[in-house]
Formats: structure tokens, sequence, C-alpha cells
């Protein structure tokens, strides 16, 4: 039975639509269809109630959910058994776009040569979505920032590093102060929608500064453009495998803030092979 019409049917599970589950899974609808349907042959089972162009889960395909999940685990853990120790089979990876400009893409290059039979792909959300994926059995793992106190969740987190938070200005800005300048000065906010910006918010929160935001972006490289632009200032994770110094900014590293990033798995994968590879490959690269 393949991995991809389980995909198909957990996608199904939490989108809640075939267009919407073909565009998580990166299939066509009908590729998705097609899936679904040789779930229920091979399986010998209804699975889904059809009205016109909608289907649903029936209470059958409930009780399959969690066995779903479970067969892709199972799936990962065979296909990385080998009498080598190269990882082999499909691997699916969640990430913040931020690590794509940061440490990931050394980790990466590594991952994909030592183990050319491991089929890896990279799948860029936001944090809480990218859990949220992980726990349906849409994505084997995430690199996430590290969730809020108040958010629940029945993955393990293991922590790859830490990242500063710091004031972003322009090189010859006048530095009067965090809270003088921030007050007085237009503000470029990250996405406030993604635990970071929540973070920052928190903090600018608990010291008790006022912002005047002109503008919020979800990309950390578009932050850094505008800054560098001198249309206002920000607060931003300073990425971990970047250069701290950058042409026309300065950076002042935050007291008492700092962003966590994580691998997100699910307990079952905790201690695969995959899983101690990947961690492994970041504390290497951590370490130099």
């Amino acid at each position: 039975m393949q991995s991809r019409s389980f995909r198909a049917f957990l996608a199904l599970h939490q989108f809640g639509t075939v267009v919407a589950a073909a565009q998580a899974v990166h299939l066509s609808p009908a590729a998705v269809s097609a899936q679904l349907k040789n779930l229920e042959e091979e399986l010998g089972l209804e699975l889904f109630v059809r009205t016109g162009r909608s289907i649903a889960l029936n209470a059958t395909a409930y009780e399959l959910v969690p066995l779903a999940q479970q067969m892709l685990d199972l799936q990962s853990k065979m296909a990385s058994l080998s009498a080598s120790q190269s990882l082999r089979g499909k691997f699916s990876l969640g990430v913040i776009t931020s690590t794509l400009t940061g440490t990931l893409p050394a980790v990466l290059k590594r991952l994909i040569a030592e183990h050319t039979g491991l089929e890896t792909r990279i799948h860029a959300n936001k944090s809480p979505d990218l859990v949220t994926q992980v726990e349906s059995g849409l994505l084997d793992a995430a690199i996430v920032s590290f969730p809020p106190p108040h958010v629940q969740t029945t993955l393990t987190l293991i922590e790859l590093y830490t990242e500063p938070i710091a004031l972003v200005v322009t090189a010859d800005a006048t530095f009067n102060g965090v809270s003088r300048l921030l007050e007085t000065t237009p503000y470029i906010a990250f996405d406030r929608e993604t635990w970071v910006g929540k973070k920052i918010d928190a903090y600018l929160s608990d010291q008790k500064i006022e912002v005047k935001p002109v503008m919020e972006l979800d990309s950390h490289e578009a932050v850094l453009s505008v800054v560098r632009h001198g249309i206002g200032v920000s607060i931003l994770p300073m990425l971990h495998g970047r250069e701290r110094k950058m042409p026309g900014l300065q950076f002042v590293e935050l007291p008492g803030i700092n962003r966590k990033v994580c691998l997100a798995v699910r307990p079952s994968n905790r201690d695969s092979r995959v899983t101690e590879v990947l961690v492994s490959y970041f504390r290497e690269f951590t370490a130099k």
C-alpha cells in the first residue's frame, strides 16, 4: 500500500476538500481522487460519503485516521533499515522560510550528498501550520520556532539552536536607546501571525514600548531590505548560520528575548534514523 494514498487520505481529513488536499500534497485534484479510490479498493472498505462534487469521510474513515498515521511512521522506519548507514525512502520535511537563508541549506546539502537513496521533499510554511501537518501525518517532521507556552502539541520537540533577537536599523542611524528609537521611528513589523512575531509583540508589551507600524511583512529578507532603504526600523531574529554584519545595517541584540528553533516529530519517530541524522547534522554545524 503506497504512502501517497495515505497522505492524500490524511490531507482530505485535515483540509476537508479534494482541491485543498491536492494543494497540500502537491498533486492534482484528479490524482488525489484516484488515490482515495485506490485506498478504498485496496482495503475493501467504503471510506467516503460522495454527494455530487463533494466528498467527506464516513465513520469508518475516521477510525482509519490514526492507523494511517501509524502506517506512514512504520513505512518511514522500514525504509531507513539497511545494512549500510545510508538512508532510503521518502522524507517530507516542513521548514519555516527563514531557515532557508540560514543554517538549513548546508544541512540539506550534506543530507542529499550522503544519503542519495533518500528522496527529500521540502515544504515551507509558518510554524503553526507545520506543526498541524506533522501531527496529522502530512509531514514526517518540521523545523519550527519553539511554540509559545499556551500552545499544546502532541509532538516531540528537539531543540536545534537558539537565535538572538535584535533591533535592526540602518548603519548610519543615531542610536539613542531602544525604547526611544522604536517609539519615534516608523516600525516594520514581522508577520504577527507567526510565533516569533507574537513573541516580539509580547516583548514590546512587557517593555511598555509603543511602536508605530507602517507595514507588516512575512519575509525576513523583505524586512531587511525595507530597513536598509531607511523606511523604518524592525525587530528580527538574527539567523543562525549567517554573517552578523550586513552592508547598510546594524543589529542591536535585545536582552531577555530569543528564538529557539526545533525539530518537531511525532513521538513514534523520535528515535528514527532520519531524526537521528538530521539532529546530528544540525548540532555538528552549530558546533563549528
